[in-house]
């Protein structure tokens, strides 16, 4: 009897607890992909408690009231790698790869982390003003009074001599954006550092690249890579110093500087785009 109702039930039964685990899979997967929201959201001593972490630790880049530098500016509240809490918490705590900010995990304890995130929040602002400039006529200079398209790349598009800017707009501030663009060389990533290598006949080669004891390597102007021996060379240098020209303020009038930055601020990658 039992045989014969097993053979009658099983598949039902097994249909049953398929249809069971089914569900709750979907469910935990559900709940899981439910991002938790800031517990002390506009608690007005986490706030505080925030500001106080913030500037020790994010102020560097960030600026005192967030309104950016080498980093982007927090007060639009829009931000780079995602708008939710948790992604702000996850950027925090763990850094972006690939770019300059670093992760506090080891530093920031969790709570730490969730008031500097209600710190950020505050600073969001409804009132920022218009951009001035013509992010069209800004994106005519780009590709051709300026030149910029000759070293910096857009969206696959351009020179590799200088930083990328498809996102450019979210990593970086309007403030930092017009310093960049009128005095290059006040800030100079280590590895857009000029490099000039002189050969034993004179010729004289210069872009970016590094060097060591024994090579240099070495980009030029059109892309190309080089290697050399450093005891081939009569001299090589490496100066923490920009290539990209320092009369833009002469060259291009205040109309046009508004122009193309407002261009440079409107790059703000492709998923921001869609």
């Amino acid at each position: 009897m039992r045989l014969s109702l097993t053979a009658a039930y099983g598949g039902r039964y097994s249909r049953r607890l398929q249809h069971w685990w089914t569900a709750l899979i979907v469910t935990s997967v559900a709940c899981f992909a439910q991002r938790p929201q800031n517990p002390l959201a506009g608690d007005p001593d986490a706030i505080a408690g925030g500001g106080a972490a913030f500037r020790p630790y994010c102020t560097p880049c960030h600026g005192i009231r967030g309104e950016g530098g080498r980093g982007p500016d927090l007060t639009h509240g829009v931000y780079s790698a995602g708008d939710k809490d948790s992604d702000l918490f996850n950027v925090i705590a763990h850094g972006v790869p690939g770019t300059d900010m670093a992760g506090f995990a080891s530093e920031l304890s969790q709570q730490d982390i969730w008031r500097i995130v209600a710190f950020i929040r505050s600073l969001a602002r409804h009132d920022v003003p218009a951009m001035p400039g013509n992010r069209a006529a800004g994106e005519k200079l780009f590709w051709g009074k300026g030149g910029c398209g000759a070293c910096h790349a857009v969206n696959g598009k351009g020179g590799r001599l200088g930083p990328p800017l498809s996102r450019i707009g979210r990593e970086r501030s309007l403030a930092f954006l017009r310093e960049s663009v009128l005095t290059p060389n006040s800030d100079v990533k280590p590895q857009y550092a000029t490099v000039t290598a002189v050969k034993r006949d004179g010729t004289k080669m210069v872009g970016i690249g590094s060097l060591d004891n024994f090579t240099v390597q070495i980009t030029d102007a059109a892309g190309n890579d080089y290697s050399f021996e450093r005891s081939d060379l009569a001299s090589s240098t490496r100066e923490l110093k920009s290539l990209m020209p320092d009369d833009y303020g002469r060259k291009l009038t205040a109309a046009e500087i508004d122009d193309l930055l407002a261009y440079l601020v409107s790059l703000r990658g492709a998923e921001a785009a869609r």
